[in-house]
């Protein structure tokens, strides 16, 4: 074939030649001019790149008639077999189709002998991590220890498929994915040298449907060439990769931005019906939202024609940065999901029905929350009785603020049945616990005051089952309420067995202290009461039980007191 494609055509032959990648080059320069080469190399990085190339170019340079030089001069012998890939010293393997530990075990035999024209006998190992786990280990001494003619170039797309042994017995060199500006820099000078025009729309679809290799851009350009018989126009590129229009991308992207449905429904019906490619519709939106995220961030770093500067400074401010992330992650989800679904145009609808919804982060709700805040006043003064449900009235819709203080307001209101509350909170109780919470059932419920309830139980045992919940009542109760509700409990050893029963309260003897003077109480026997001795009824009823009757006595005068009663006795006792 009297054709060479662009990409070997144009292929590099110097270090100095090589487009992206000068930190490589320039280190096996160095490596080469002080006499530092190691004996084994690891190229590593995407594909397209300059990995063999960079192999080839360091195999001439060592083998060079003139070198080792960092500078082959491409015109000996040595250096024209290696570019046409007939050096017998120079040996390009592909690990892809040499992956068995028989493969390695020729090569290490051929190790052995030494070079017939050239310094040292290199092997080039392209796609290196194919090589099956036991050629890698028939490798591994080798690769450590060659003999001092021979250099290993190993090169892959995958390091970390690439076991570490091996790993750690190379010199390792990562290649990284050219930028636009070398692409297209690249690209020009192919133009100039190779007669052929193109414009500056038609080269960035080329370099951004490429993704940094260099490799498919030349390819997509020598397509493009060969189809082609003037001006390779942004068009034609379109066309031929199967790019959508940009109006269709752009009048999708405000589509979105207005939540404008109906819309964006058409869109994906025209796709459909056009014949265009649903994937490469949802890419062609990935790439114009995120073009148009940087560009709204700093429009220098944002790879763009000068065409499209217009399009891109009228769209910039339809999204926030949090909604550029967002309709970002959703886009790619749908095409992660839509590669493998059987009807991708329903998930494209789906996720453009989704990314057209609106969306704040939390910093702009609570922005938003509180430039409402500041803009309705609601007026706390109206008596809580007379005011109504929130929802139900008619100068108040749903949407608007409530204060927190609305809130306490209605929920402190008095008009609450604690009984009943107690009821639903036992209730509530008993879902989560019916086995143990039976003894919570009891009907033996007293509402001693508006925030307290006493409880009464038959024996011990409930009393200890119904307290383990004690703490959890109150929460519900105090909750439903809204004001504090305390809960106490006795143990009634001979419990009232009617309903409507009424729990006794507990007898509280308090000892009134005065700051003069103390009173104090003695039981006398069958003795009238007087005016002047009057006591309380209930220190009485005990005095009773003792089958005798308290008295009042005055501290300090108790002796005479004591006197006076004795003969009031023996008087009653003559009489």
């Amino acid at each position: 074939m009297s054709y060479l494609v662009l990409a070997r055509k144009f292929r590099p032959t110097t270090f100095d030649e090589v487009i992206g990648q000068d930190h490589i080059s320039q280190t096996l320069k160095n490596a080469i001019s002080e006499n530092k080469v190691a004996h084994a190399y690891l190229f590593s990085g995407p594909r397209g790149t300059g990995k063999t190339t960079m192999a080839r170019i360091f195999a001439k340079a060592l083998n060079c008639k003139e070198g080792p030089t960092a500078e082959p001069c491409g015109k000996c012998e040595n250096c024209l077999e290696i570019s046409k890939n007939q050096s017998i010293d120079v040996f390009e393997i592909d690990g892809a189709s040499n992956t068995g530990v028989d493969n390695i075990r020729e090569l290490r035999e051929n190790v052995k002998f030494g070079t017939t024209s050239s310094k040292y006998k290199i092997y080039i190992i392209d796609e290196v991590h194919q090589i099956s786990t036991a050629g890698f280990n028939a490798l591994l001494k080798t690769l450590e220890e060659p003999p001092a003619h021979v250099i290993f170039i190993l090169a892959t797309t995958e390091q970390h498929k690439v076991p570490i042994t091996i790993l750690s017995r190379c010199q390792k060199y990562r290649f990284r994915l050219l930028s636009t500006k070398e692409i297209a820099g690249a690209i020009k000078k192919i133009a100039q040298k190779d007669n052929f025009e193109i414009d500056d729309e038609a080269l960035e679809i080329i370099i951004n449907s490429s993704g940094g290799s260099m490799r498919d851009a030349l390819s997509l350009l020598d397509q493009a060439i060969s189809s082609s018989t003037g001006k390779i126009t942004a068009e034609y590129i379109r066309n031929l990769i199967g790019l959508l229009p940009k109006e269709l991308i752009a009048q999708t992207t405000e589509n979105i931005a207005t939540n404008n449905t109906e819309a964006l429904l058409k869109t994906c019906k025209e796709v459909y019906e056009e014949g265009y490619n649903i994937l490469q519709f949802a890419r062609d939106l990935r790439d114009h939202l995120r073009q148009l995220m940087i560009f709204s961030v700093n429009p220098k770093i944002a790879d763009i024609s000068t065409e499209d500067t217009k399009l891109y400074d009228k769209q910039k401010n339809l999204f926030t940065i949090a909604r550029f992330i967002r309709m970002g992650n959703l886009i790619s989800k749908a095409l992660e999901e839509m590669k493998w679904h059987d009807q991708p145009r329903i998930l494209l609808e789906l996720y453009l029905l989704k990314m057209s919804e609106p969306y704040y982060n939390v910093k702009e709700l609570v922005s938003k929350i509180d430039e409402m805040s500041k803009n309705i006043n609601v007026s706390l003064k109206q008596d809580c009785n007379e005011e109504t449900s929130i929802y139900g009235k008619d100068n108040i819709s749903i949407n608007d603020n409530v204060t927190n203080e609305n809130v306490v307001i209605m929920a402190e209101s008095t008009d609450y049945d604690m009984i009943d509350l107690w009821k639903q909170s036992v209730a509530e109780i008993r879902k989560k616990h019916p086995m143990t919470s039976h003894p919570l059932e009891t009907k033996n419920i007293k509402e001693l005051s508006q925030n307290t309830l006493q409880i009464s139980l038959p024996d011990a045992l409930s009393y200890n089952m119904v307290k383990e919940y004690t703490e959890v009542l109150q929460k519900l109760m105090t909750r439903k309420a809204g004001r504090d509700i305390s809960i106490k409990m006795i143990i009634d050893l001979n419990p009232i067995q009617e309903q409507n029963s009424v729990i006794k309260e507990d007898i509280v003897i308090k000892e009134e202290v005065e700051d003069r003077q103390k009173e104090v109480y003695a039981v006398s026997e069958d003795l009238k009461e007087t005016a002047k001795t009057a006591i309380p009824s209930r220190i009485e009823n005990i005095a009773k039980k003792f089958g005798g009757k308290a008295i009042k006595k005055q501290v300090g005068s108790t002796e005479k007191l004591l006197e006076d009663t004795k003969t009031d006795t023996n008087q009653e006792i003559e009489e």
